[in-house]
């Protein structure tokens, strides 16, 4: 009965709530899993501040892309996905309102998060706070 309640909700476009964490004064409005990606809304994520996100199953990272939120892009500021502290992503630029900015880099070594890791994080550069999106594609 589990399985078929379990590929109902999928099969219904549900999404899982994920729980995250601001270690500023910023917030994460929603942070949600949803058709092989993690998509995660930040605001004020000021000079080296971070997200980090639980992360509830077992999943490899294979893209990731950063939208800058409206009027929330700060000159010289980057995003760096990492799992713990060892970078995941190459820095993505948050100087440009609304761009959208794939990863130049994945280091697949750390792609992997097991059940319960709850050690993905974003991680801000020095500089004002910013804010945007980020879109984690898994399988």
């Amino acid at each position: 009965m589990a399985k078929s309640s379990i590929a109902n909700w999928r099969a219904s476009g549900g999404a899982l709530d994920i729980s995250a964490t601001h270690s500023g004064n910023g917030t994460v409005p929603e942070c949600v899993a949803q058709d092989g990606k993690i998509i995660c809304d930040f605001t004020a994520l000021g000079s080296g501040e971070t997200v980090t996100i639980n992360t509830p199953f077992k999943f490899t990272v294979y893209d990731i892309v950063l939208v800058v939120g409206n009027g929330e892009n700060v000159s010289s500021k980057t995003l760096t996905v990492k799992n713990s502290s060892t970078a995941l992503s190459s820095a993505m630029s948050m100087a440009t309102d609304v761009a959208r900015v794939a990863t130049a880099t994945l280091d697949e070594d750390q792609a992997v998060f097991a059940v319960g890791d709850n050690d993905l994080t974003l991680v801000s550069s020095a500089h004002a706070d910013g804010g945007g999106t980020v879109y984690i594609y898994y399988r």
